[in-house]
């Protein structure tokens, strides 16, 4: 390196004498001292200094700016000083010499630098113009480190960004103003509601913005928030230079420099004329609810989700008798009629969960003990969500309505049992006739025996005819439960259909499984649906036409859940839609001469049998009945003995009836049939005869006690007192009343066999042989 670039070397040749030994000099000493001073300062000086030769070529750097670019401390020189610059800043440092050399001043940049890893950093360089001794230039370059700087500037410009897109996120008026009222920043919402962009907003006040009075009451506003130093807020109405008006709910607070200086005020404000309209017209609309409500007719309520009353209007109170104040959270079910509170229970409940409409009517008790009947019609009501959150109801007093509706239903029920009643007068008359004619002809032909067992039989079918038709009015007009047993559905329908065909042109096509199970079912109640269905069928085809029954099983043996289906189609008109939905309503009928019983009957028999029964139908293709009874796992008992035998024999039987025709038939029948029958009209003679006879050793083999004696004690209060004096006694059960529990469920009253009247010589010879046959 020339001399005249190494300060340290001039100051050594200036102390060597001709002989190279250096030569001891006071003021030189003092020279070198301060040169040493001037270098270790200029080495450890905070920033880098460069001299750069005209090319870029690094003449002399100090210790500082080797540290920073990560180097040995003079092994910069020589080297160009592009090494240490980021290829992209390149151009920047060469605009900023050629500046130096244009302008002869120093020139500032920033730009960023290459550590000897690699690594880079923000760097601020200052360059000036020099000549050397030689008259040649050279650049003298200070390098200061900012890149801590440059990394704080970043995150600071992060944060305002952060902040203002925060702030403009939000949908109320964000602004700031200085303590002299003038606009220093306002975010988007701001700028959107005032109708101009913040820049426009910035160094105005609010007299550039709403009219002169409305902006002094403002400023004023602001000195006081300034002079109490405390946040306020208020609702104000605002008018814009443009017309506009708006209702601001404005929060406004001073805000302070870091040395605790006043420097102005922040304001959030929200346009709330939306929520004032929408608020007014809620209240508008309260108020004509509630007019509404209170003028109403009828009972209103409101309730939350859990079904705590939160509103009554007078009507609700009047029909409850309780105030609204009473009735008020769960204070409603007082109002409930005791019996019907665990029915409303499960309906509302049943509602609740589903979010179905509930509707129901029960009875209510007011504070006077009165009981009246309400309807109640609640609604859910839902969020947008889908969930509950209250419930809207109207309660009426329907006590009037319902009475007036019993008393029709009691008009068209005598209009229908005047109907029905000429019907079955005309249908025991045609019988009666049968049985008188056939009994005249009997005794005309008494010459004659085989002619007169022709007319008796005659007439034991007519009399058969009118014990079915008994059954029938029974089974409907008293509910009659069946006396179950085991039976075989194959040959019933066929006995069924083969009977109510009898005279028509239509025919009968049977589809029915060759495994179909039994039921458990009372036998002539099953031919009496059957016959029914298919007379039906027959009738809705006057022209003729083919009755189709199908039976069939369903279910399985292993689960336990076994049902015989059976079904009845016709080929006729069809019913309508409006018809089919009352087709099993009690004397609804669609016939001119119809009683409107037999599908009821139906329908009532399937019932009682646990079965189900439906109709459905295409009008102008035909009709089908739909019929599932619960099959058994049973089979069907084989007979001992023939149905037609009348069977003989010498036992004792005893026979309690209250009629006396029936006390002579019963004994004449069997005593000609040999056996030795006893009769008497009431219980305690029954008991008293019975024991008379046991202790006499002469005891009843059988007896037979009708169900109902009126004003004494029946069958049902004898056969106790029997079993407590022989607990093998066989008894039979008598009645024409088949309704009662007893005839169904014989065996839990202790008796061994049922005898439905009307019977005669064949049902009692079949009862008392089954017995005796056990």
């Amino acid at each position: 390196m020339n001399n005249k670039h190494n300060p340290s070397a001039k100051a050594a040749a200036i102390l060597t004498d001709s002989t190279g030994l250096p030569q001891a000099d006071p003021v030189q000493s003092v020279r070198k001292r301060h040169h040493d001073r001037y270098f270790d300062l200029y080495d450890r000086a905070p920033v880098g200094y460069f001299t750069l030769s005209e090319q870029g070529l690094i003449l002399e750097a100090n210790l500082t700016a080797a540290t920073m670019l990560g180097v040995p401390g003079g092994s910069l020189v020589k080297q160009p000083i592009s090494r240490f610059i980021l290829p992209d800043d390149q151009d920047i440092f060469r605009l900023h010499c050629m500046q130096s050399v244009e302008t002869g001043v120093w020139q500032s940049r920033e730009m960023r630098m290459l550590n000897a890893d690699g690594s880079s950093f923000w760097a601020h360089l200052q360059a000036a113009v020099a000549l050397d001794d030689n008259n040649t230039p050279e650049y003298w370059v200070t390098l200061t480190d900012i890149d801590q700087r440059k990394q704080a500037e970043v995150e600071v410009r992060r944060e305002k960004a952060l902040l203002r897109c925060l702030i403009d996120s939000v949908g109320d008026l964000i602004f700031i103003k200085d303590m002299n009222g003038v606009y220093k920043a306002c975010n988007k919402a701001s700028e959107e509601f005032i109708g101009v962009p913040e820049c426009e907003q910035i160094g105005k006040t609010d007299f550039d913005f709403f009219d002169r009075d409305k902006a002094e009451t403002i400023r004023e506003h602001d000195r006081q928030i300034l002079a109490s130093g405390k946040e306020s807020r208020k609702e104000e109405w605002v008018t814009y230079r443009d017309g506009r008006r708006g209702l601001l709910d404005t929060l406004k607070a001073p805000f302070y420099g870091p040395d605790g200086e006043h420097l102005g005020l922040v304001g959030i404000s929200r346009d709330i004329s939306e929520r004032k309209r929408v608020e007014d017209a809620l209240r508008e609309s309260e108020e004509r609810f509630r007019t509404l409500c209170d003028s109403a007719p009828i009972g209103i309520f409101l309730s939350d989700s859990e079904g705590n009353n939160i509103y009554c209007n007078p009507r609700w109170e009047e029909i409850t008798g309780i105030s609204a104040a009473e009735g008020r959270g769960k204070g409603w079910k007082k109002a409930i009629h005791p019996d019907d509170h665990e029915e409303i229970g499960k309906i509302w409940l049943e509602a609740y969960t589903t979010g179905r409409l509930y509707c129901h009517e029960h009875r209510q008790l007011t504070p006077q003990g009165k009981t009246i009947w309400v309807r109640a019609l609640v609604t859910p009501v839902k969020n947008q969500e889908g969930t509950i959150f209250g419930h809207v109801g109207t309660l009426e007093d329907i006590t009037e309505l319902r009475q007036a509706r019993q008393e029709m239903l009691k008009t068209q029920k005598l209009e229908s049992l005047g109907v029905l009643a000429g019907g079955i007068a005309h249908d025991f008359n045609n019988i009666l006739t049968a049985i008188l004619g056939n009994i005249s002809m009997a005794r005309l032909q008494l010459h004659d025996l085989e002619k007169v067992k022709i007319r008796l039989e005659g007439a034991e079918i007519a009399t058969i005819r009118a014990t079915d038709l008994a059954k029938q009015l029974l089974t409907f007009a008293r509910g009659g439960e069946p006396v179950k047993k085991i039976i075989e559905v194959r040959g019933l329908l066929r006995e069924a259909a083969s009977f109510a065909l009898l005279g028509s042109n239509a025919r009968c096509k049977f589809a029915l499984a060759d495994d179909l199970w039994p039921v458990e079912a009372d036998e002539g109640q099953l031919i009496q649906v059957f016959h029914n269905l298919v007379l039906n069928a027959v009738q809705a085809m006057p022209e003729g036409g083919t009755v189709t029954i199908s039976a069939d099983n369903a279910g399985s043996m292993q689960e336990g859940k076994r049902f015989v289906n059976i079904s009845v189609a016709d080929s006729g008109a069809g019913i309508s839609e409006q018809h089919l939905q009352r087709i099993f309503d009690p004397y609804f009928t669609t016939k001119q001469q119809g009683s409107g019983l037999g599908l009821a009957t139906c329908y009532s028999i399937i019932k009682k049998h646990g079965g189900k029964i439906s109709a459905a139908s295409i009008l102008g293709k035909g009709s089908t009945f739909n019929i599932s009874l619960p099959g058994s796992v049973q089979e069907c008992a084989s007979e001992t003995y023939s149905r037609t035998a009348v069977y003989r024999g010498s036992s004792r039987v005893l026979i309690m009836d209250d009629e006396e025709i029936i006390l002579e038939m019963a004994q004449a029948i069997l005593g000609d049939l040999g056996y030795t029958v006893e009769c008497v009209e009431n219980g305690s003679e029954a008991v008293d005869l019975y024991l008379k006879r046991k202790e006499q050793g002469t005891p009843f083999s059988v007896v037979i006690l009708d169900l109902t004696i009126p004003g004494g004690a029946g069958g049902k209060e004898i056969i106790a007192n029997l079993l407590k004096l022989d607990p093998d006694i066989k008894a039979i059960v008598s009645s024409g009343y088949s309704s009662d529990p007893v005839m169904a469920n014989y065996r839990q009253y202790g008796f061994s066999a049922v005898l439905s009247k009307p019977y005669g010589a064949q049902e009692m010879s079949d009862a008392i042989q089954a017995l005796l046959t056990l």
